[in-house]
């Protein structure tokens, strides 16, 4: 079966990894022209996540390019001194695995755990998905499946296409 995949920052990458581990064809299409690297936000990942990834192989990787952070100071209006906080301390109340990364550097990761499995389509996007899954894109030609059900696409176009 054919799965279509939107989106290729990391759950698309992630989704589409696991996918080709059980039978499926996956293509992932992505609006931006290639893969991000400027760096995004940080992500924290805490046991579940960490555990995915863990399984993915990709854990080192991830632990490689962590960013270090486990201490947050807060200037508050009025007060007189910043308070300091020790996140290390809190993140250890909330999981007993987690680890901060930035977001480019953490989908970079998973594409590239996925590039050789997954077929990436960079510059496109899903615009509607009829009742019959005909796939329109923004810049490609549509597809249709080869049989009635042979995308595992949702049957109807998210809100924001209509």
């Amino acid at each position: 079966m054919r799965i279509l995949v939107s989106g290729a920052s990391v759950a698309g990458p992630v989704l589409a990894y696991w996918l080709t581990r059980h039978g499926f064809s996956a293509t992932v299409v992505e609006r931006a022209p290639a893969p991000r690297r400027t760096g995004g936000h940080a992500v924290d990942l805490f046991l579940p996540a960490v555990n995915i990834s863990e399984k993915m192989g990709v854990l080192p990787r991830i632990e490689e390019r962590t960013t270090g952070v486990n201490r947050m100071v807060v200037h508050r209006e009025g007060a007189r001194r910043p308070v300091r906080v020790d996140l290390s301390r809190i993140f250890s109340v909330t999981s007993d695995r987690h680890v901060e990364i930035m977001r480019d550097d953490l989908s970079e990761i998973y594409h590239d755990a996925t590039r050789d499995d997954v077929e990436y389509v960079f510059g496109d996007s899903i615009t509607a998905i009829s009742p019959d899954g005909e796939v329109r894109f923004e810049n490609a030609a549509p597809l249709r499946p080869r049989r009635r059900r042979g995308w595992a696409a949702l049957q109807r176009a998210p809100p924001r296409l209509r």
